[in-house]
């Protein structure tokens, strides 16, 4: 399984390994997603005195979100928090906001979910994940909810350039496909959660007849993960008044585009033509 993370984004690789984290190590989490200017200040024993844990449970912290170490978590923080604009409106939306502070705390989260999934893109497996949509004799888009949106997104998109593919947000759809898979094809799964059960069972299915599996998810370590040949991250934060929904679907597109762009920028003049002959076989059905 391929899902290396770039050297940043250390906030949304600490929101995306949260779920997989022991007790202790949540406990740190918490204090650096609350508090991520005071931490790049600390010694290991310093966080460690604030959060009441041992300087180990502060290394293996470290590690399990992806840093070789905690002054690798420290500088990656440090970076991160020099390159957020100071007018970025933070924190969940409540009643007594005014629409116009609707407006700017709805736009920067928005804005922050395609900040913090590119921070977690790795070209490496973006190449990778390119490669093989290429060499796919069927593409397989599984998703439910929101993510079988994407899953009809990305249907879309591939057919435009001559790519034969199927989106299934149905259960038993998507399992009566990937029953039929084959080592030719690719299978991509979506999901915020990771743990969506019908998308991770039509991904193991895929797997096991040897299909490429690809997840696009928020949870580094999560089920979908455990199913794929490569993962690509995602960033959302949740909010419990909006829902991150909106902003779990913006990432996943943004994903989706970067995916949709490398394999027409590989295609180069083939995918032009490809979109051209698809242009006129649906200019009959415009009005």
């Amino acid at each position: 399984m391929i899902h290396e993370l770039q050297n940043s984004g250390g906030l949304a690789r600490i929101k995306s390994a949260y779920p997989s984290l022991t007790p202790t190590e949540k406990r740190v989490a918490d204090y650096c997603l609350e508090h991520p200017s005071e931490i790049i200040y600390f010694s290991v024993t310093q966080l460690g005195e604030r959060c009441g844990v041992g300087e180990a449970t502060i290394i293996r912290f470290s590690q399990a979100v992806g840093f070789s170490g905690y002054q690798d978590l420290k500088l990656n923080l440090a970076l991160e928090l020099a390159t957020k604009k100071d007018h970025t409106v933070h924190g969940m939306l409540t009643a007594d906001d005014s629409f116009q502070t609707l407006v700017e705390k709805v736009t920067a989260m928005n804005a922050s979910a395609l900040q913090d999934t590119s921070r977690l893109v790795n070209p490496k497996a973006l190449s990778e994940a390119v490669d093989r949509i290429i060499q796919a004799k069927h593409l397989f888009l599984v998703g439910v909810g929101t993510s079988g949106l994407t899953a009809l997104d990305a249907q879309s998109k591939f057919l435009r350039i001559g790519m034969l593919s199927f989106a299934l947000s149905d259960a038993h759809h998507q399992i009566m496909a990937t029953a039929h898979i084959t080592k030719e094809d690719v299978c991509i799964g979506f999901s915020h959660s990771g743990s969506t059960k019908d998308t991770v069972d039509s991904m193991r299915l895929a797997k096991q007849n040897g299909a490429f599996t690809i997840a696009v998810t928020d949870i580094v370590k999560s089920p979908i993960t455990e199913v794929s040949d490569l993962v690509l991250l995602t960033s959302s934060a949740e909010d419990p008044l909006q829902g991150g929904s909106l902003r779990s679907k913006i990432a996943q597109v943004h994903m989706l585009d970067l995916l949709y762009t490398g394999v027409a920028l590989r295609l180069g003049d083939a995918a032009v033509e490809l979109t051209k002959k698809t242009a006129r076989s649906v200019v009959e059905k415009l009005q």
